[in-house]
């Protein structure tokens, strides 16, 4: 939830019953652009009684400190996310000061294009006011806009999402030290600035309910009927058996049982896999990567939950971020193969069934998918597919020498054809997706932070730079290389 409050000129001397008319009407205009675009939004200005007070002659606006206490009262009680400010006129900067020190919350100071009123003095007034007092790091750190709604959306995303992570969990299955890769560990406690909590469970718990689940039958073998029904199934004999396909499905199985446990809590999904799960229970966990960020299972219909690999934290928060501002089902998955014209993202076994073929239709994401043998661990399949042309927004946390920041970039999708398709030999077997490199070669190994990367479709980088500007870290777009080039300078 957004809220939107609108202030006006206190002064006696500079009532204006068409001035006041004119804010309301702007007021109004703001919250129904915001909420035909989906968004809750909450108006500051109705819930402290200001219509009733414009039909009695007074001021539609916020105009006094009674006012800016009452407000910060309503606000806080509903908890909105973050708060716009209408300054399409003149107000006393204290007053928005006061309310900006009582709610601590995102800031956004907003008027339009129109020349008939002071909005341009008033936002630089209020602005300057802000820096100067610097009551809070959000007062300091707020965002001006002016006449530009659809910059104005991607900061109500923004806020959302950040709002939606600093409130929920990742829940990760295993600790995160996967493979000797030092970069998957952090700074836990730091990383409460970003997300609400950590829940790290113990791998056992997945593999105690999956003997469970395979014991019990039923639920395994309805799912194995429904799966093998919906996608085309290349059963091996040596890495994907009958048994193998069995003992992944009560992985995901156990492990969406758990889920369910924290659903309320939960933002984002890890499973360590390696090699717990993938040598010594005996197959991979690919279903979980796969099937979690999807909209379809045999239960039926689903919530899309992003998950992630080895107990990659920080990409299991750029994937929650970017399911966040989108909607969509995020991807996941390994820097594979770059050159100076492409990058290859291919996950160790699987990411989201979505990718398959980027359709609503969950089932035509499936038909298009064709689950066969692993190249790594005791056994288990390897979901398959080939990633169709589409624009993305690639992300990724990284942290340097204990400080974190933002890499992203939009990527152009490219068609994996015949040229592509035959070089490819370690992992053919996983899903692919090519991009379009934004840089040259050594230039994009030398910024990368991970070898994980995180992408949804369309276009959110200006809904990241503002993520980036709340978390108080730098956000780095691969797309402009003066900022590419600032950063591996400080390296």
């Amino acid at each position: 939830m957004i809220a939107v409050a609108t202030f006006t000129d206190p002064r006696p001397t500079a009532l204006s019953a068409e001035r006041e008319d004119a804010l309301m009407e702007k007021h109004l205009s703001l919250i129904k652009a915001l909420k035909e675009s989906g968004f809750e939004v909450f108006d500051v200005n109705e819930a402290i009684g200001k219509y009733d007070a414009f039909r009695k002659g007074m001021n539609f606006g916020i105009d006094s400190k009674d006012d800016a206490f009452n407000a910060a009262k309503v606000i806080n009680g509903k908890g909105a996310s973050g708060v716009i400010f209408g300054l399409w006129h003149w107000t006393e900067s204290n007053l928005i000061t006061l309310l900006a020190k009582e709610v601590n919350r995102p800031l956004l100071l907003y008027a339009d294009d129109d020349p008939a009123w002071a909005g341009s003095t008033c936002i630089t007034s209020v602005g300057a006011s802000l820096w100067e007092s610097a009551v809070n790091y959000h007062a300091l750190h707020h965002t001006r806009i002016k006449g530009d709604l659809e910059k104005v959306k991607a900061w109500v995303r923004a806020v959302e999402a950040a709002s939606k992570l600093s409130r929920k969990s990742l829940l990760l299955f295993g600790a995160p030290y996967t493979l000797g890769m030092e970069h998957l560990m952090d700074d836990l406690p730091r990383l409460k600035r970003f997300i609400g909590d950590f829940l790290m469970l113990d791998q056992y718990l997945i593999v105690k309910r999956a003997d469970a689940l395979l014991s019990e039958g039923r639920q395994v073998e309805e799912f194995f009927d429904w799966l093998t029904s919906k996608a085309e199934v290349k059963f091996d004999g040596n890495m994907l058996t009958h048994e193998a396909l069995r003992k992944q499905i009560a992985i995901y199985l156990a492990a969406k049982e758990i889920y369910e446990e924290y659903r309320d809590e939960v933002s984002g999904v890890s499973i360590k896999c390696q090699p717990e799960l993938s040598e010594v229970y005996g197959v991979t966990a690919c279903l979980i990567p796969a099937l979690f960020p999807f909209s379809l299972d045999a239960t039926g219909e689903k919530e899309v939950i992003p998950a992630t690999c080895e107990g990659d934290v920080k990409g299991t928060i750029s994937s929650a971020l970017l399911f966040y501002l989108s909607g969509k089902p995020p991807l996941f998955g390994d820097i594979k193969y770059v050159d100076d014209e492409l990058i290859l993202i291919a996950n160790c076994g699987a990411s989201s069934l979505y990718y398959a073929r980027l359709s609503e239709d969950p089932e035509e994401n499936l038909r298009a998918t064709v689950i066969q043998g692993q190249c790594q661990g005791a056994s288990g399949g390897a979901l398959t597919y080939r990633t169709p042309k589409a624009e993305l927004t690639v992300a990724r946390l990284i942290r340097v020498g204990g400080e974190y920041y933002l890499l992203y970039f939009l990527g152009e999708g490219l068609e994996i054809g015949r040229d592509i398709e035959e070089k490819l030999r370690w992992g053919k077997q996983w899903p692919h997706t090519a991009i379009k490199n934004p840089l040259d070669k050594n230039t994009f190994i030398s910024i990368m932070g991970a070898n994980h990367l995180s992408a949804v479709p369309g276009d959110f980088r200006e809904e990241l730079r503002f993520v980036a500007k709340l978390w108080g870290i730098k956000a780095i777009n691969l797309e402009e290389k003066a900022e590419v080039k600032e950063f591996l300078r400080v390296m």
